[in-house]
């Protein structure tokens, strides 16, 4: 899960990515196959899609229906041929994300150690475009092209300088992941918008209720998403950083929570939920 700084007009909310990997494990192969067949199916792939998935080509399978007219759905499908292993090191200890996407121009850990994080994790974070983005976060106000909350827009108002902007910056993204992850999704502050409030949690969460395909294959970690940080499943392993993108010449920083969790036959499902 995350929730992000800035978003293009019209206000974006989060999006929801489902990824299933398939262990090399040898046993039970069969099921294995027929599972993840299965689950693609589902999700509206053809067989020859499915063909095309297993012969290593990504695969954009359409629209999904949106859970809200704020959303953008749509479903991909691709086979990462690596150990589970190493794919949960790179998902969850390690993400790559800067190797491979040229938007993003930082990115960093937050509380490794299990803990409730501390303003060293976020030292990583600095606004490059100084005189934009000092002006856009000073004049911020409801339904400009940040994502604030009231509170949020007050403290930055009263900055007069870049550095107290950057410091303020990071003070928030450290209120906003302690929150979160005491509290989960209701935990997350209304945005300020124009006219009434937007709340990104509120948003997260009629995602999670629209799917219809983790609850009936992982109805456990289904009720996790929904309700975390309760009912947390045996095995069950997270992670949380935050990324610097640079998206029309301005950073953008949003929060990202992942979590894994082993499935019976040698599955894992990932969940990533992200503002975009």
């Amino acid at each position: 899960r995350s929730h992000n700084t800035r978003s293009p007009k019209p206000p974006t909310s989060s999006s929801i990515q489902y990824t299933i990997h398939k262990t090399i494990q040898p046993a039970p192969k069969y099921r294995n196959k027929m599972l993840l067949d299965d689950i693609l199916h589902e999700a509206g792939f053809s067989d020859s899609a499915i063909a095309e998935v297993k012969a290593g080509k990504l695969h954009q399978g359409g629209s999904l229906d949106a859970a809200s007219d704020k959303e953008l759905s749509v479903k991909l499908a691709f086979h990462v041929k690596a150990k589970l292993e190493s794919t949960k090191e790179l998902f969850l200890v390690s993400p790559k994300k800067k190797e491979f996407d040229p938007t993003v121009e930082s990115l960093g850990m937050i509380a490794q150690d299990g803990g409730n994080g501390s303003l060293e994790d976020f030292k990583g974070i600095t606004l490059t475009n100084a005189k934009v983005m000092d002006k856009l976060y000073q004049k911020a106000a409801p339904g400009s092209d940040l994502n604030l909350s009231k509170d949020e827009i007050a403290l930055f108002k009263k900055c007069k300088s870049h550095d107290e902007i950057e410091n303020t910056l990071r003070q928030i993204l450290l209120d906003r992941f302690r929150a979160y992850k005491a509290n989960g999704l209701v935990g997350i502050k209304p945005y300020a918008r124009s006219k009434k409030e937007f709340s990104p949690g509120g948003e997260l969460k009629r995602q999670i209720q629209a799917g219809k395909i983790l609850p009936k294959y992982s109805p456990v970690f289904n009720k996790y998403a929904a309700d975390y940080p309760h009912h947390k499943p045996e095995g069950a392993e997270e992670s949380f950083f935050w990324v610097n993108s640079l998206i029309d010449d301005k950073p953008t920083i949003a929060l990202v929570h992942r979590v894994g969790m082993p499935q019976d036959g040698g599955c894992e499902i990932c969940v990533l939920l992200g503002n975009v």
